[in-house]
């Protein structure tokens, strides 16, 4: 389950996620449009639905009040049942998170909390405009470690004027900050962004401070599991797993985007649309489409190369056919042998094959 918040106290401008600056009433009718939206679930599907990971990303969930939080937590806690073993994860942000969040999500079963560190140099921070400080990111990973949530850290490269050296400092800190999870990303300007508008200067490609990411990572105790995620062991995101093996995903809230059983949904983009369905007694969906084999399989191909697993040959020739496989291996006959990984039966991407993925998977699709 993918719950999306779209409020933020302010707007990053390299971000296209939707999300805007919330009153306390634009997020109490939310909640009550949200209650709508988990009723209307529970018709379609004939009951509560059951959810073995719930993932609340935005905007920013920590723009919630600890009296907000609450209400949503009744919510799910009225309309979802849940496996005993549900992974339970939550975004945050430095400057917005309170111990008074970590104490509620603590007593409800929070197991991981993925921080928006994005930096732990201050000058890149005051250029990306985000509005926290690296000490109080590191506060924040303190403070969450403390109430024992496995924590999460994002990262940013490929900023303008990132050295190697600036680039280590944010990596180093975090590895020994204690969190056990780290996600890269690259820098991307994106449409409908502010800086998509309007680009800023000297953005880098990123491609040495991935390479180097991949190195010091794993040399720090960190395994490299999909293209922009590393863990400590056993501490891989099993939510965002379900993305990449194609599991069910159930979405709530504007924009957010869903699947179910080869059918890919989506719902209204803007909260007053998501509103304005909710006061009419109707789903906030939007848009279905039904994917044809062909394209599910192509893009459960690419989906399964973002993984250091990989595709599941005889797996994927039973469930897409063998004209499928051949036609997909056939156009990597081309790919340099160093870029592509076998074991027994897998086929994925090796380290060098992660850092020039988009040009592999663009064979595919």
């Amino acid at each position: 389950m993918y719950l999306h918040v779209p409020f933020c106290f302010q707007k990053c401008p390299y971000c296209a996620f939707y999300s805007m600056r919330g009153t306390k009433n634009d997020i109490d009718a939310y909640l009550t449009a949200l209650e709508k939206e988990l009723l209307w679930w529970k018709v379609y599907l004939g009951d509560k639905p059951r959810a073995l990971s719930i993932y609340i990303g935005g905007g920013t969930p920590t723009c919630l009040s600890v009296e907000q939080w609450q209400r949503l937590i009744d919510l799910l806690q009225r309309y979802v049942r849940v496996n005993s073993d549900v992974e339970i994860s939550v975004e945050a942000n430095p400057d917005s998170l309170t111990e008074e969040h970590m104490k509620l999500w603590k007593g409800w079963g929070v197991k991981r909390v993925s921080l928006g560190v994005q930096s732990l140099c201050d000058e890149e921070l005051l250029w990306l405009k985000r509005t926290h400080t690296a000490k109080r990111a590191l506060w924040a990973i303190d403070r969450l470690l403390h109430f024992g949530f496995h924590v999460s850290g994002d990262l940013m490269f490929g900023l303008a004027g990132q050295s190697l050296r600036k680039w280590h400092t944010s990596l180093s800190n975090l590895v020994h900050s204690g969190v056990t999870h780290i996600s890269i990303y690259q820098l991307s300007i994106e449409e409908g962004s502010v800086w998509g508008k309007n680009p800023p200067s000297g953005v880098q490609n990123g491609y040495v401070h991935y390479r180097w990411a991949q190195w010091y990572l794993e040399k720090s105790g960190f395994s490299q599991y999909e293209i922009a995620s590393f863990s400590r062991p056993g501490y891989e995101c099993r939510h965002n797993q379900a993305y990449w093996f194609e599991k069910n995903v159930l979405p709530l809230g504007p924009s957010a985007w869903g699947y179910i059983d080869g059918t890919r949904f989506w719902n209204v983009k803007t909260l007053a649309e998501y509103l304005k369905r909710a006061t009419m007694n109707i789903s906030p969906v939007e848009g279905k489409e039904r994917l044809t084999l062909e394209k599910s399989g192509r893009e459960s191909a690419v989906l399964a190369l973002r993984t250091s697993r990989g595709i599941h040959i005889p797996s994927f020739k039973e469930r897409y056919g063998e004209d499928l496989i051949n036609s997909i291996l056939f156009e990597f006959e081309n790919v340099p042998e160093d870029c592509l990984c076998w074991k027994g039966d897998f086929l994925s991407l090796s380290r060098k094959g992660m850092r020039v993925a988009n040009s592999i998977w663009s064979l595919i699709i």
